[in-house]
């Protein structure tokens, strides 16, 4: 991470090569007007910014701060393709790569979860299947070839995901349609084509009473916190949608006691903490687990690690989790159940002895490892959105 003091000189340094630069480079007059403007705008935020404590007279705090620095180096990374002239359009490559960099090199390291090698995991009976959808899995509860209303969705993926659902739902049961779908939460990566799925399927949808209010237009979910740090997901992560769909017209409760309603072996349990109504699935016959966003396996607050997952047991996605000590004690009730198998919200799936001995780690060294540093709701939950 780049100390406050060093970040505050780069951006002084910035400002003046973006206004002074282009004069110097002798690039043309509308060239360096519209340099110069970005260089003053880099000024006028970094004057603003309170590189240590908080301070009245500079509202603008670092979080704020680096998003801006990465909005700064789109921006001009973007007008540098419109630009004719080899200094100008250089300079403008140049201070793009230099704000991205310091964008994502003076965020807070976020949690470190504990590293794992990824194993290639099969559930017994291949009754389980996962299919990424972007930065996001979602689950397939029931052998290939199951029949009309014999099998079960488990999340509904990011927007845009309905077409490669649907064409994975046919390879695998051809025209059968899902008995339902069951949600682990509600947040926009999970949800993103529940529409269009529900409708096209003609499927309840099923989640915890808990996370209704945000599945029925009542409450949206409460701010991000972008302060976790640990790459640019967590920066962005203010962005994000979390707003309240409203799916009440197929929307169910999961009934009392873990039952899942068509599914002999499997339990739904409360794990909450990422959500108030997030909820995993056990398989008691083969040991294996959906989890959810309740434990992933990438380090999902970085940009590379939502893309590129790489196997690593995690808490869940820190930018948008309320309530840690919920969500550590939910993944103390599923470690306690030792799975053989785990298929998460994020990350690959895993199995075998480095998934029993990363859960017990991960539990073990919570606050240092799963656990940000720094977030608004490490004094408590925040339950409602603003």
């Amino acid at each position: 991470m780049i100390p406050p003091r060093l970040h505050a000189t780069l951006d002084a340094l910035s400002a003046a090569l973006l206004v002074v630069g282009p004069s110097v480079a002798g690039a043309r007059p509308s060239a360096r007007k519209r340099l110069a403007a970005i260089g003053l705008g880099v000024a006028a935020y970094s004057l603003a910014t309170s590189y240590r404590d908080p301070a009245p007279e500079r509202p603008i705090r670092p979080e704020l701060h680096r998003l801006l620095d990465a909005g700064h180096g789109a921006t001009c990374l973007a007008l540098a393709q419109d630009v004719d002239e080899p200094s100008a359009r250089a300079l403008l490559r140049g201070y793009a790569a230099f704000a991205l960099a310091v964008a994502a090199l003076s965020s807070p390291a976020g949690p470190r979860g504990i590293q794992v090698e990824a194993q290639a995991a099969a559930v017994p009976g291949d009754e389980l299947a996962s299919l990424r959808c972007g930065i996001v899995n979602v689950a397939f509860i029931g052998a290939p070839g199951s029949g009309d209303r014999e099998w079960f969705l488990v999340d509904a993926g990011i927007p845009g995901s309905a077409k490669p659902i649907l064409r994975a739902a046919r390879r695998r049961y051809g025209q059968a349609r899902p008995a339902a779908i069951l949600l682990t939460h509600g947040h926009f990566d999970h949800v993103g084509a529940i529409r269009q799925l529900m409708d096209e399927w003609d499927a309840p949808v099923y989640a915890h009473p808990a996370e209704h209010p945000y599945l029925t237009g009542r409450l949206s979910y409460p701010p991000a916190a972008p302060e976790v740090g640990g790459g640019m997901m967590a920066e962005l992560s203010s962005l994000f949608p979390r707003h309240a769909i409203d799916i009440s017209r197929r929307l169910r409760a999961l009934p009392d006691g873990g039952h899942v309603p068509g599914l002999t072996d499997w339990q739904w349990i409360h794990t909450p903490g990422h959500t108030p109504g997030h909820v995993s699935f056990w398989n008691r016959k083969n040991g294996a687990l959906i989890a959810g966003d309740a434990i992933i396996t990438t380090k999902q607050e970085s940009l590379h690690g939502a893309l590129f997952p790489r196997a690593r047991l995690q808490g869940p996605p820190a930018y948008f989790t309320p309530d840690w000590s919920a969500a550590q004690s939910s993944i103390r009730r599923l470690a306690d159940l030792d799975p053989n198998v785990l298929v998460t919200g994020h990350g690959p799936t895993l199995q075998g002895a480095e998934l029993t001995r990363g859960l017990r780690d991960l539990l073990t060294a919570f606050q240092q490892r799963a656990m940000p540093r720094n977030s608004r709701y490490l004094q408590g939950p925040r339950r409602t959105g603003a």
